[in-house]
């Protein structure tokens, strides 16, 4: 594997990204989202995994990738041992991450950024219930003791490669906290989240964020890339965004 940075979008919030030896991947949700195409066995190497928040959308593949390649999970200081006890895994390949915290793991630095997710607009026991009207909810026993963890921790990362290359992987609420957090921190790409927010919030954070490239995600999970839904919501974007923008379909390499 060169030192060249590769990363293809594979469904909703997950991305596989290889660069400097190590194979990392962010949000492992696969079969749940409309795109069928990319089946978690299916990974040679997975080195590390950061995970934003403990929904469901974000996490259901995870014992699938942790229980064949042992990874490092990244995840929240609050629901770390909630994740751990999920999937009744050897704690030590658990980091729970706090505000600001990075973590140096050689090839690769992983910063976290607290952010929150956007209002989830019920209580606590309410997300759980939600969870039991989710038919596909029965293959993730236990799963659904997650779900209000998930508003209330919601985590963003950068990743520094050995050989300087950036790259942030947003998702949360846009809010005034997080455009004065992360203004100017110019990674070279920046995986950010599309899918609730508007084409005018998003452009103003991502012109904070100031990055090299903008690759939006999240908006196909209930209606998949090639609706025309979708292609318009990408269509807007592109009008908005002044700065370099890439929508790529899925499962489709990008290499920097």
């Amino acid at each position: 594997m060169s030192d060249r940075i590769r990363i293809r979008w594979l469904t909703n919030a997950s991305f596989e990204i290889q660069g400097c030896g190590q194979v990392i991947l962010t949000d492992p949700c696969l079969h749940q989202s409309t795109y069928k195409g990319i089946d978690a066995s299916s990974f040679e190497k997975v080195d590390h995994v950061v995970v934003s928040h403990l929904h469901w959308d974000h996490i259901t593949e995870l014992p699938i990738i942790e229980n064949k390649h042992h990874p490092f999970i990244y995840t929240g200081a609050l629901g770390a041992d909630l994740l751990a006890s999920w999937l009744d895994c050897n704690t030590t390949f658990i980091f729970p991450m706090f505000p600001d915290q990075e973590l140096d793991m050689g090839p690769v630095k992983i910063k976290m950024f607290y952010n929150r997710h956007a209002n989830v607009g019920k209580t606590k026991s309410q997300q759980a219930a939600k969870c039991e009207e989710y038919d596909f909810m029965k293959l993730y026993p236990g799963l659904d003791k997650l779900q209000s963890m998930g508003g209330m921790e919601m985590c963003s990362y950068l990743i520094t490669f050995e050989n300087g290359f950036k790259i942030l992987f947003w998702g949360g609420n846009i809010a005034q906290n997080q455009i004065s957090h992360l203004r100017g921190l110019k990674p070279d790409v920046a995986l950010m989240q599309y899918s609730k927010q508007g084409a005018v919030a998003l452009t103003e954070l991502a012109e904070a964020v100031d990055p090299g490239v903008l690759i939006p995600h999240h908006h196909d999970l209930k209606i998949p890339f090639t609706d025309e839904r979708t292609q318009e919501k990408l269509r807007v974007l592109k009008e908005t965004y002044r700065g370099k923008l890439i929508c790529p379909e899925n499962g489709q390499w990008l290499e920097f």
